[in-house]
């Protein structure tokens, strides 16, 4: 058996995969995730805090143990916004390497971009496809932007500094200031990957990561989540300006009592929804979402070995 294991060390959620590969495929037989909010605090200070890293130390250590009983023939982990920008990052790293067995990788937001391309598109048969096809990966302490304007052509991306947990330090309920950041930064980085030709017109947007998917479980009022009903669900021009409203409506603590917004994922989703809303209003078009992104792109960059 070729089983693989890929790891994703995020801002706000930690993720575990691991997976058998078959004729391309992934059919998983393992999968985590913990809400670590390992960037909490970090714009203000520059540092992971030292809860931070002990929440994150639990979970690398929860994901060993559920990796053991496996044949695995490769494991990559994989690192991203916080660990990139935080200065104590060394710290960090060494006890992952410690609890993992293997080296933690901190990625560039350039990688970041082309890892969550890959694992979004292993999930989407070609024949799916529709090209100009944009993929937003909505984290929580940046976002990646990535365009391909046809199945040959190289993807033009962006990694913006625009993510839940440090736009809901930063602004709280105050949506106005929000969407005045972003949009002030999301319009150029959109004009920048568009190039002449294609600019203004896409013809497929899909949005993968933790909002996304949460907005979709939300929409489909999912008391459990369901993978399979979340993969290709249509966020529309009416839906989904009509879920931020109604979270816009409710406290964090009462954000928090909805389904799937368990492990305080209601005190950052509002801040991703808005992210999400924003891109979609300015490519005037409806938001799909995808299941598979980033983690499922570095478990197979992990196996293949590019």
């Amino acid at each position: 058996m070729n089983i693989a294991c890929g790891i994703d060390i995020g801002t706000n959620s930690f993720r575990l995969l691991v997976a058998e590969m078959e004729d391309g495929r992934l059919r998983p037989l393992a999968h985590d995730l913990v809400t670590v909010r390992l960037g909490e605090g970090l714009t203000a200070t520059g540092a992971l805090s030292p809860p931070a890293l002990l929440r994150g130390e639990a979970a690398l250590a929860r994901f060993a143990a559920m990796m053991a009983p496996y044949p695995v023939r490769s494991v990559r982990a994989c690192a991203t916004h916080a660990v990139r920008k935080a200065a104590n990052r060394e710290e960090f790293l060494q006890r992952g390497k410690a609890l993992l067995g293997v080296r933690v990788e901190v990625l560039s937001g350039e990688e970041e971009a082309c890892l969550a391309m890959r694992g979004t598109l292993s999930a989407l048969p070609a024949e799916q496809r529709r090209y100009p096809f944009l993929l937003a990966d909505v984290g929580g302490g940046s976002s990646e932007i990535i365009l391909q304007a046809t199945a040959e052509s190289e993807p033009r991306l962006s990694s913006l500094p625009l993510g839940a947990v440090g736009l809901t330090e930063e602004f709280a309920g105050d949506l106005p200031a929000m969407r005045k950041k972003i949009r002030a930064i999301l319009a150029p980085a959109l004009r920048g990957i568009a190039g002449g030709e294609q600019r203004g017109h896409v013809s497929q947007c899909m949005a993968s990561g933790g909002t996304a998917t949460t907005l979709a479980a939300l929409a489909l009022g999912l008391k459990r989540y369901d993978a399979k009903l979340v993969q290709n669900y249509q966020l529309s021009q009416v839906a989904l300006p009509g879920l931020v409203t109604t979270l816009a409506a409710l406290s964090p603590e009462e954000r928090n009592g909805l389904p799937g917004l368990e492990d305080g994922r209601g005190e950052i989703i509002l801040a991703g929804a808005v992210i999400v809303q924003e891109l979609q209003q300015a490519l005037a078009c409806p938001v799909v979402v995808s299941d598979a992104g980033l983690l499922e792109g570095i478990l197979l960059s992990g196996a293949t070995g590019c």
